[in-house]
C-alpha cells in the first residue's frame, strides 16, 4: 500500500509518502503560504521516488487542531486529490502525530493563541499507536488536568510558548519535562493512517473535515 500524507496544522508543513519499504518525508517551517508549498512538496516528493498520484492507495491528513487556515488547506487539498482518484481518506489528529514520537505519558500541546493551547494526553506504548486519555480540548495551560504522579513529557508549540507555566506544575510526585521545537510530521500521520486503515477506519473524501475544537472562534475570527 502507498499512502500520501500531509500536515499543515502549525507554521510547519510536511508531506510524506509511505510504501511497503519505508517512509519518505519533506518537512519545512514556513509560517505562511502552506497551499503553494504543499503542492510543490507533493510534486517533488513523488518525482524523487518515481511515483505519481495514480499510484496512491490512500490519502491522509493532519486534521488538527491548530491553525484554522492551515487545517482548511490540508483537508481541502487531500479531499480534492482523493475525490479525483476515487480513493479513501483518513483524518489523523495532529496531536496524536506529535505524541507518537515518544513513549510513556505524553501531553501534546499546540499553541492556540489567546493564552491557550490545544491539548491531548496520550499513553504511548512501544510499537502501539497513541492512546488518547480523555478528550482533545482547548484551555489555558493551568487548566489542564494532569496525572498526579509520574513523569509527563510535553511536546509541541504550546510547550515552547508556555514552558514556564508548565514547569510550575511540577510537584514532589509529578515530574514534567518537555521537548523544544517539535511539530507534527506527515511521516507520523502516514504511519498512524496505516494502522487505522487496518482497522477499517477509512472514510469517504466528502466527509473530510478539519477538527477545529474552537469552532465558535473559527467562525467569528474567519482566520
Amino acid at each position: 500500500m502507498k499512502i500520501l500524507a500531509l500536515d499543515s496544522s502549525t507554521e510547519a508543513c510536511s508531506v510524506a509518502l509511505l510504501t511497503e519499504q519505508e517512509v519518505m518525508e519533506k518537512f519545512e517551517v514556513i509560517g505562511r503560504g502552506h497551499a503553494e508549498h504543499l503542492l510543490l512538496m507533493i510534486n517533488t516528493l513523488l518525482k524523487e521516488n518515481a511515483a505519481s498520484l495514480a499510484d496512491i492507495d490512500l490519502f491522509a491528513y493532519g486534521s488538527g487542531p491548530g491553525s484554522f487556515t492551515g487545517l482548511r488547506i490540508g483537508a481541502a487539498m487531500m479531499q480534492g486529490l482523493a475525490l479525483a482518484r476515487e480513493r479513501k481518506l483518513i483524518a489523523v489528529s495532529s496531536l496524536a502525530a506529535l505524541a507518537s514520537r515518544q513513549q510513556g505519558w505524553v501531553l501534546s500541546v499546540i499553541d492556540a493563541r489567546m493564552d491557550q493551547v490545544y491539548h491531548g494526553l496520550y499513553r504511548i506504548k512501544k510499537n502501539d499507536p497513541p492512546e488518547l486519555t480523555g478528550e482533545i480540548a482547548v484551555s489555558s495551560p493551568d487548566e489542564i488536568n494532569l496525572p498526579d504522579r509520574g513523569s509527563i513529557l510535553l511536546t509541541g508549540t504550546g510547550w515552547d510558548r508556555y514552558k514556564d507555566k508548565f514547569m510550575m506544575m511540577n510537584t514532589a510526585d509529578r515530574v514534567i519535562t518537555g521537548i523544544d521545537n517539535e511539530y507534527p510530521h506527515a511521516a507520523d500521520i502516514a504511519r498512524i493512517a496505516l494502522h487505522e486503515s487496518g482497522q477499517g477506519r477509512e472514510t469517504d473524501p466528502a466527509d473530510a473535515l478539519p477538527h477545529y475544537v474552537r469552532d465558535k472562534v473559527a467562525r467569528k475570527m474567519g482566520e
